[in-house]
């Protein structure tokens, strides 16, 4: 995975992915440090690696890798 910029945090956020069943956005910008809408682009960038949203919800959404 090839990022725009030399201190992203994308690759931090796909093993976050990896390493737990259930990420949701808070627990995304907590553990990173970043802000809510930096996540949210952080997972557009995945394009067709995005984890699958898993609640069906747009406020309290969680993802993960099915």
């Amino acid at each position: 995975m090839q990022s725009d910029r030399s201190n992203s945090k994308q690759s931090v956020l796909v093993n976050l992915f990896l390493s737990r069943p259930l990420v949701t956005v808070p627990l995304g910008f907590k553990l990173l440090k970043v802000t809510p809408k930096a996540v949210d682009f952080m997972l557009l960038q995945l394009g067709e690696a995005l984890p699958r949203e898993l609640t069906g919800r747009w406020r309290y959404r969680a993802s993960g890798i099915v």
